[in-house]
């Protein structure tokens, strides 16, 4: 998943959670704890559950109790740092008779050179070092109620030697799942391996890499970065498609190589991913028969980098889904252009969520959650952990068929979908919770995930429906003021709060500084504690900025709670931002792309440091298209041209200013284009009221608008011996091509990049002489 992702999130949660309640009858609750770093569970069809865990082991838990002993235990073999671990694990389809289980884990490497050598120490305790995942399967035994395992029976499926695995080469971004498709081939999920870091050119002479490369993890050609994620020679990055008998690759697969089916290329079914950590078959789709080459429609939660999360639909193989040089519906990498790695033709995600909104792509327009095609309310996340389809009817009938979703900052969500698979509305089911893989179960048609924050979350959930079940108090509370000097007087409020049943609560404040209280409204004074600077001899000072993380929990007279936290300021106050680059700019000439510099002059009281984020988005109607943002106090940005119809566009250029406690500022500031027509704030009117006569042709529209790969311009004259400029761009922003020369030539280049593309809208700029036209082109 992420790096330090254990550690970070635990204290981002604190700044960006939101608040919801589940549907009314909709009942989540915790019915196990106690587990170690609990990864995933799974369901056999007698509804016996499987729970693995980061270190290596996988117990059953029937009937609600968790058997003591685990059925499986290869923590001697499992390499548990960090984001790595047994993290994914899948029960055969005929599980109940053949007893098959496979694991998906990254390998110490100890492990992976020596075992059965004499060099081999089963104590060996090494940290981190370059490694492999490996797949392998084992037998469970029937004959106890698969409460035991048959060691004997174990076989690598992928990873017998280190050169043959999955190459893990930093502390993130490993293995991810391991899933059956619809024909009985297995899927298998595996991160790009990269540094997430700027500039990437020079990660290539990262100590790891060149380690990695001499150890024979990798060739020396894969030593480039995040870009494994685009080569077809490596395992990183990738949805791998292969042989549950043999781990070799299907012949159906896009790259199939007959001479050698245990290659990369033979294995490989869809590529371009950054670190698809957990993903699922769509119901009543695919083949049973594996020579048809469809094991379904597969809906993959990747998890982004700074930018984007994505829900990703794979929908046949050889789909490039565009990491790095893309991240999510609408942001192009600037630290990855390298021409060699680009994707000729990226598949998108259908939905996208980080930073300033959220958007989702319905019959290829982009529009933001909230919008009338896309319903529901706005949000963020972090890390987008793939979920599942509800196919069972213990749900009521609006609620079925709706695909569950996860994001590891803490909410579950439900998508509803078209019959295109576009999205149409989100549902708010969860927050508050740390979800890291879901499951059905068979028998009670509950929803079940795990929950997992470091240090003290560990356990496993039920989303369930019961309207007569009692609910968790809604909790209506609020701190004010949130920041000032120390001493500071909070008054925190409370008593809004409500039990569903309309039974007492009772309320328990912990403010953070070993003070605590039972009112539903009580006043708290802060007082800052003295913080030692780096220098001994220095005293420690009382002023300091500081904060403290007050928390509230609700009780109803039935033992069911609910708790919320509150972020206190002491001697720190808001960045101030006093002026911009761009506060006298209100419009610009759509005759060509407008770039904007961007600056800031931002001062605060307490903090030197401070962390910048600037943001543009574009207005479009009812909806909206993010187009770019930059994380540093100096920039630029293209506000690029748009169609002049009777549509409404503007662009919005956001700046956020945080400091290192986590107060922020912010400043919006809307741009608008002006075309050639329009009657009020032009920034070039013609002088001309009554202009000569054109001799030139004008270009009147394309046709056939839409179209299947092939478009030709409507002029008042012959265009064919015209020099023109093409610019094609996607819907998103991305520029296709970009063409100058005479139209007789350019006709037949235009269709070609038109056809290369998949379905969904593009804009085409037409330039010639002083002429200048954007036309929408939807291709079908």
């Amino acid at each position: 998943m992420k790096k330090s992702f254990y550690f970070l999130l635990f204290f981002l949660s604190f700044f960006f959670r939101q608040s919801f309640a589940q549907p009314t009858g909709f009942v989540d609750e915790q019915i196990s704890d106690g587990w170690n770093i609990p990864v995933g569970l799974t369901f056999d069809a007698q509804g016996r559950m499987y729970v693995w865990e980061k270190a290596g082991k996988v117990f059953m838990v029937e009937n609600g109790v968790k058997n003591p002993v685990p059925v499986i235990d290869i923590s001697e073999e499992v390499l548990d740092f960090n984001d790595h671990g047994l993290n994914g694990v899948a029960l055969d389809p005929d599980f109940l008779n053949n007893g098959y289980i496979y694991l998906l884990y990254a390998a110490k490497r100890h492990h992976v050179l020596y075992f059965g050598t004499p060099d081999y120490d089963a104590n060996n305790a090494d940290g981190f070092k370059t490694t492999i995942g490996r797949l392998t399967r084992y037998t469970l035994n029937k004959a106890d109620g698969f409460n035991t395992v048959n060691e004997s029976s174990r076989k690598v499926l992928l990873g017998e030697s280190i050169s043959t695995g999955i190459p893990i080469l930093v502390d993130n971004h490993g293995v991810g799942s391991v899933v059956f498709g619809k024909d009985g081939t297995l899927l298998v999920t595996a991160g790009d391996a990269a540094l997430a870091s700027e500039p990437p050119g020079v990660d290539s002479q990262n100590p790891w890499f060149l380690e990695a490369i001499s150890t024979g993890i990798i060739t020396a050609d894969q030593n480039v970065n995040a870009y494994r994620s685009q080569v077809l020679t490596s395992l990183n990055g990738k949805l791998l498609r292969i042989d549950p008998a043999t781990g070799n690759g299907i012949a159906s697969n896009p790259f199939y190589e007959s001479s050698n089916p245990r290659s990369a290329r033979s294995r490989i079914w869809a590529y371009g991913l950054r670190n698809p950590f957990r993903f699922g078959i769509q119901p009543n789709t695919g083949s049973t028969n594996p020579a048809d080459g469809n094991p379904g429609t597969i809906f993959l939660g990747d998890v982004g980098w700074s930018h984007r999360e994505e829900i990703n639909v794979v929908s046949k193989g050889g789909q490039n889904f565009g990491w790095p040089t893309y991240e999510g519906i609408s942001y192009t990498n600037e630290s990855y252009t390298n021409q060699a790695f680009k994707p000729n033709n990226p598949v998108f995600p259908i939905i996208e969520w980080r930073g300033p909104l959220a958007q989702g792509v319905v019959n290829g327009e982009v529009y933001g959650v909230g919008s009338a095609q896309f319903k529901g309310k706005d949000f963020t996340g972090n890390s987008s952990i793939g979920g599942l389809f509800y196919t069972m009817t213990a749900f009521p009938e609006p609620y079925r068929n709706l695909y569950f979703q996860g994001d590891y900052e803490g909410w579950v969500k439900a998508f509803r979908l078209d019959e295109k698979n576009n999205p149409i509305e989100v549902i708010d089911f969860v927050d508050r919770v740390n979800p890291t893989c879901f499951a059905l179960n068979p028998v009670d048609g509950s929803i079940y995930y795990v929950s997992y924050l470091y240090p003290d979350i560990h356990e496993v959930r039920r989303l369930s429906f019961n309207p007569n079940a009692n609910l968790r108090p809604v909790i209506v509370a609020e701190a004010t003021p949130m920041y000032g000097v120390s001493p500071l007087t909070v008054n925190f409020t409370a008593s809004n709060s409500k039990d569903p049943e309309n039974g007492p609560l009772t309320f328990s404040w912990d403010f953070g500084d070993g003070n605590n209280s039972a009112l539903a409204n009580p006043k708290h004074v802060y007082v800052a504690k003295p913080i030692q600077g780096p220098d001994p001899n220095v005293p420690a000072d009382p002023t300091a900025p500081q904060l403290f993380i007050a928390t509230l929990k609700v009780t109803d007279n039935a033992g069911k709670s609910d708790t919320k936290k509150f972020t206190i300021y002491l001697n720190n106050t808001p960045p101030t931002i006093t002026s911009t680059s761009i506060d006298a700019v209100n419009s610009f000439d759509n005759a060509k792309d407008f770039t904007v510099n961007l600056t800031a002059n931002v001062s605060d009281k307490e903090q030197n440091e401070l962390f910048y984020q600037w943001i543009v988005v574009l207005h479009h109607d009812e909806h909206t298209h993010f187009v770019s943002s930059l994380r540093k106090s100096e920039g630029q940005v293209t506000l690029g041209q748009v169609p002049c119809d009777n549509q409404t566009y503007f662009y919005r250029v956001s700046l956020l200013v945080t400091d290192p406690l986590g107060l922020s500022a912010t400043y919006d500031k809307d741009i608008r284009p002006v075309c050639a027509t329009d009657t009020t704030n032009n920034p070039d009117p013609d002088p001309d009221p009554d202009p000569d006569p054109d001799p030139d042709p004008v270009i009147l529209s394309v046709y056939p608008n839409p179209t299947k790969n092939t478009i030709n311009l409507l002029a008042s004259d012959d265009l064919d011996n015209h020099l023109i400029k093409l610019k094609l761009v996607r819907n998103t922003g991305q520029i296709i091509s970009e063409r100058e020369g005479y139209w007789r030539t350019l006709k037949e280049q235009l269709n070609k990049d038109l056809s290369d593309q998949s379905p969904g809208i593009y804009l085409l700029n037409i330039r010639y002489r002083d002429k200048h036209k954007i036309f929408r082109i939807y291709k079908e």
